[in-house]
């Protein structure tokens, strides 16, 4: 197993190169004043100042600016947003290798998105507005398709595919995410200077999933907020976890999560010869659908399925499927046949793993993400942020384009507040 933190050494390094190079004009413009980005005739900015107080643009600092009350959460950029400084923060996919030699994040390696952020706070909450360029929407996350090859049910790679000669034969079937690491009370030793790196563990199995996140010693923790567009946007929340020393995965749930945003749509039934996957809950007749909500299981529009047999024939209460003569099952090129069935059920969470309030807004050309937390949750776990201290708080984000595990990052930014005198 490999630290990543000697990576994240090597990525500072070039971090400040990329800097230097997307930041500074061939000819610098005239440096702002109070914070206030200057100018350099052409787009209006030229990444010097705009990183203490003011409006402005800032490629390092993101100002949190005081506000009576905060916007609607909604994913509309309504006036409130106007005076708040903008975070130019693009991602990029890095290529961490394992210690094997593969490449962890194939098929990503080397993209990059356009990310801005901005962030508001008032007497209770803190509210921020990520936007990020994304070509297409995705969440056709491990869908359901019947392969008659095999007669049995199966699901969609979270993975891309390739043929032996490295060419990429089908893309990843996979959700849009968002991501912001934030530590904990300042436990987590080397994260002024590294944030999401020091963290960030790679050269893992595949059965440990290539790389995790953990912290490296006993009491260090890490705050990690996720919004999942398939599995945490119906009931407008990101998922609000944790990291600790657990090796592999330091990952986890908020002691006192509640009940679970999603829950994988699988069971495992006997078909007459063998024990087998196939979905758990269905909707007859709908197409193309993400996601099945706890509402519609309650309702009994979500039928369960309670049987499967040799040839993949579906029993449930009121039928049966028999993709073996029903078009929309199966693969069609490309995609998922029109019937394909989604790899979770979703719910609202109503614990601390749902602190925080996220609604996403797909444009076209990219993303508008709105999301609120308490300034203080009153945690006393070690597994939340507590911002009441305004003080400057180090961070990283990641945007994940149809991605399991390949994110595109920023490191190195901080997150301040405007305080008033």
């Amino acid at each position: 197993m490999k630290n990543f933190k000697l990576f994240g050494f090597l990525l500072m390094l070039v971090s400040s190169l990329l800097f230097i190079q997307c930041t500074s004009d061939p000819v610098p413009g005239v440096p702002g004043a109070d914070g206030i980005d200057g100018q350099d005739g052409q787009d209006g900015q030229d990444g010097q100042d705009g990183v203490s107080t003011g409006a402005g643009t800032s490629t390092t600092d993101l100002l949190a600016k005081r506000v009576f009350s905060g916007p609607l959460i909604d994913g509309v950029i309504d006036v409130a947003w106007a005076d708040a400084q903008i975070l130019i923060a693009p991602t990029e996919v890095l290529d961490p290798l394992g210690d094997d030699g593969t490449q962890v994040f194939r098929g990503y390696v080397g993209q990059t998105q356009e990310s801005t952020l901005r962030a508001l706070y008032d007497d209770e909450y803190i509210y921020f507005l990520a936007e990020w360029k994304d070509e297409k929407k995705s969440t056709t996350r491990d869908t359901w398709y019947f392969d008659p090859a095999t007669s049995l049910w199966a699901q969609e790679s979270r993975w891309p595919l390739f043929d032996a000669a490295g060419n990429k034969t089908r893309d990843a079937f996979y959700e849009d995410k968002y991501a912001i690491l934030w530590d904990v009370d300042n436990t987590v030793d080397g994260w002024p200077e590294q944030t999401c790196f020091a963290t960030c563990h790679t050269g893992l199995s595949e059965a440990d999933g290539y790389a995790r996140h953990y912290t490296v010693a006993a009491g260090q923790s890490v705050d990690m907020w996720h919004w999942k567009q398939a599995r945490t946007s119906f009931y407008e929340q990101a998922d609000d976890q944790y990291q600790d020393e657990v090796q592999p995965n330091g990952r986890h749930s908020d002691a006192n999560a509640g009940q679970a945003p999603y829950t994988n749509n699988s069971q495992t039934l006997n078909n007459g010869t063998s024990d087998v996957s196939v979905p758990l809950y269905f909707i007859p007749g709908r197409e193309y659908y993400n996601w099945i909500t706890i509402d519609e299981i309650n309702s009994g529009e979500a039928k369960l399925i309670t049987g499967v047999d040799a040839t993949g024939i579906l029993t449930y209460d009121g039928g049966t499927i028999d993709p073996n003569t029903e078009e929309g099952y199966e693969r069609d090129g490309e995609t998922t046949g029109k019937f394909g069935m989604p790899s979770v059920w979703v719910q609202p969470s109503n614990g601390s793993r749902g602190d925080i309030t996220a609604v996403g807004v797909y444009t076209g050309t990219g993303w508008i993400l709105e999301f609120k937390r308490k300034l203080s949750t009153g945690d006393t776990t070690g597994a939340d942020v507590d911002f009441s201290s305004l003080q400057d708080f180090p961070f990283g984000i990641a945007t994940f384009n149809n991605a399991a595990i390949a994110h595109a990052t920023k490191a190195f930014l901080t997150l301040k507040f405007e305080v008033e005198e």
